[in-house]
């Protein structure tokens, strides 16, 4: 597989308020695994002259990350909080460099606790101007929010792949490696098999890769133990990018039983077959589910 065409994670991090100060280290961490490079707007704003309205360092990175929580965050002999007023500079420079993406992150559980009033004030203004720099996301864990990244700074352009014929094409997340490979080790005897395993902390462009060899592959199979999360957003991402219903490709989703979280998962769509079963029946599921195809392409 060759590298694609991802611009490296140039983040800057906005200044949290204190509800969601955990919710900012996780992202530091993700951030870290992920090899982003990053700033942190507390701590470069002293390098900067008091009154700049668009600091300096803004030409550094290529987007930047606000932490919206519930609390209107305001310092001794302010009237606005930290959290807004980076967020209009941010928004300012929108303007002046079109490239730069601004993240609104507000995880859906805070949605339905209350709000200070004027950070009620504030996150209807933030609602009201997105655009096509401002991006709000409510995904509730940090890996899905760089997912993101990552997917909106890819540079559009098209890279063509090595991809190659098969019957399976098996695609997993790095943390079901092991018994991943045990199910491809079991299939290997019965048919041909390609496999991807994701890594947050690769640069590779997996997108249009995965979309060229699933093109090339009779039944692509999205196989999930530990990473509920992932395969929930990743299914969803990867069937609206063969074309969804046009692509007349079926993808097999299917999980492993003894996590409870994998009976969770609901999404539904036409060319999608979702199984949760034992960790032993895996294998064979998909060897029916490629039959059954093969027995449709002879009819």
């Amino acid at each position: 597989m060759q590298n694609g065409n991802k611009p490296k994670i140039q983040v800057l991090l906005a200044t949290p308020s204190p509800d969601v100060r955990d919710l900012y280290n996780d992202l530091i961490g993700v951030l870290r695994h992920a090899r982003a490079d990053f700033l942190l707007w507390d701590k470069q704003q002293n390098k900067e002259t008091k009154g700049s309205k668009i600091p300096n360092f803004f030409e550094n990175v290529n987007s930047s990350i606000h932490i919206i929580g519930n609390k209107y965050n305001i310092e001794e002999n302010e009237q606005t909080s930290v959290q807004e007023k980076q967020f209009f500079q941010a928004l300012q420079y929108t303007k002046i460099n079109p490239k730069f993406k601004l993240f609104v992150w507000r995880p859906e559980r805070y949605r339905n606790l209350p709000n200070d009033e004027r950070q009620r004030n504030f996150i209807f203004y933030i609602l009201n101007h997105i655009n096509e720099n401002v991006i709000y996301t409510n995904h509730e864990s940090p890996i899905l929010l760089v997912e993101d990244l990552r997917s909106i700074l890819t540079i559009e352009k098209s890279t063509k792949f090595d991809v190659r014929e098969t019957e399976i094409y098996l695609i997993y997340n790095e943390i079901d490696e092991p018994s991943a490979l045990m199910i491809k080790d079991l299939l290997s005897d019965v048919a041909s098999v390609e496999s991807t395993s994701i890594s947050l902390s690769s640069d590779i462009d997996y997108d249009d890769y995965i979309a060229q060899q699933i093109q090339k592959s009779k039944l692509p199979v999205i196989y999930f133990k530990k990473a509920t999360i992932w395969a929930s957003y990743f299914i969803k991402e990867i069937w609206r990018k063969i074309g969804g219903i046009s692509s007349g490709k079926t993808l097999l989703l299917i999980g492993d039983e003894s996590n409870p979280e994998n009976h969770n998962i609901d999404f539904s769509a036409p060319n999608v077959e979702k199984i949760i079963t034992s960790e032993e029946l895996i294998p064979l599921e998909i060897k029916v589910a490629l039959d059954k195809l093969q027995k449709q392409v002879e009819v």
